[in-house]
């Protein structure tokens, strides 16, 4: 529902001003950079726009993204976490024991201590999800309103984007299923996200 008279007032004119993308050819642009030839063509039409779309957008009476980010972020956490046990163990990744207990020592259970030094986080992070987006353009397309059009950052610009690419996953999961989108996460998501040094 919608009030016939505007009941939110801005303390300034510039905080209401902000255009959102309404062309679909640079939306299918995004989706094309960012899961690769013919990206665009994964999802159909609707859920292409829902999920770059915040809650923030239209006061979210067109729908919005969350379900899709938090469906999203768990296939992305489980492709993170086999990432992480997939390496040879890392450093510091094998704690003693504190009643000197001897574990089973078996090659390949080596690396599942590999989740003591090192995160889904640190491989598939907010930050770095949000460098993904910038490096392809996903805030062009994204459909939201923010506090402060001026200064993104302090309206949660990094949240906003880093839970676009998680929504984006999840409408491919719920349209897919979880072997696409776990390949779509292994090829173009894992793959593009800045590494550490």
């Amino acid at each position: 529902m919608k009030a016939p008279l505007q009941l939110d007032f801005a303390k300034s004119p510039r905080n209401k001003v902000w255009a959102v993308n309404n062309d679909p050819a640079r939306l299918d642009d995004v989706y094309n950079r960012l899961l690769g030839p013919g990206g665009s063509k994964m999802l159909p039409e609707e859920l292409k726009w829902l999920a770059v779309t915040h809650k923030s957008f239209d006061q979210g009476r067109r729908g919005f993204n969350d379900r899709l980010a938090l469906l999203g972020r768990l296939t992305m956490v489980m492709e993170a976490t086999k990432e992480i046990v997939s390496k040879e163990p890392l450093a510091g990744s094998i704690l003693p024991d504190q009643f000197d207990r001897q574990p089973l020592n078996d090659a390949q259970l080596l690396a599942v201590d590999n989740l003591n030094v090192m995160g889904p986080r640190d491989v598939m992070g907010k930050d770095k999800l949000y460098q993904l987006a910038n490096k392809v353009g996903l805030l062009e397309v994204v459909r939201w309103k923010p506090r402060l059009p001026k200064r993104l950052e302090s309206s949660g610009v990094e949240v906003v984007l880093s839970s676009a690419i998680m929504a984006i996953v999840g409408a491919i999961t719920l349209q897919h299923g979880a072997a696409v989108a776990a390949q779509v996460v292994r090829e173009r998501i894992l793959a593009q996200v800045p590494k550490d040094n």
